[in-house]
């Protein structure tokens, strides 16, 4: 067991993605953690409609990676294929529950599918 490293700026999180008719598929992200203090400037921006949720999980999901094509072939995120990402709204609600869920604090282990 390690001892806990504080300040850690991002993490890299499993995106699990259910589409009505087809198998679980899954991604991986890196997402930005934000203090507590970030997080209620971040809720008074969203309160006064300067920040919406979307443009805030854009800003922080630092990289995507493990995405295949209709073959089964390795794809690359690049500029293209995140756009198509964050315009998919299964993947963009995945996205935004992972977000949420690192923000909260919420552990691997005790988050639910």
């Amino acid at each position: 067991m390690a001892g806990y490293v504080v300040g850690v700026p991002s993490v890299v999180k499993l995106i699990k993605v259910k589409r009505p008719g087809r198998e679980l598929e899954e991604f991986s992200a890196e997402i930005r953690v934000h203090d507590m203090d970030e997080q209620d400037a971040i809720y008074e921006k969203q309160m006064k409609g300067e920040l919406s949720d979307n443009s805030l999980v854009r800003e922080d999901v630092l990289g995507m990676w493990g995405f295949e094509d209709a073959k089964g072939n390795e794809v690359e995120a690049d500029e293209a294929l995140t756009e198509k990402i964050f315009k998919d709204p299964f993947a963009l609600m995945a996205l935004v529950r992972a977000w949420t869920q690192v923000q909260q604090g919420v552990q691997e282990a005790t988050e639910k599918n």
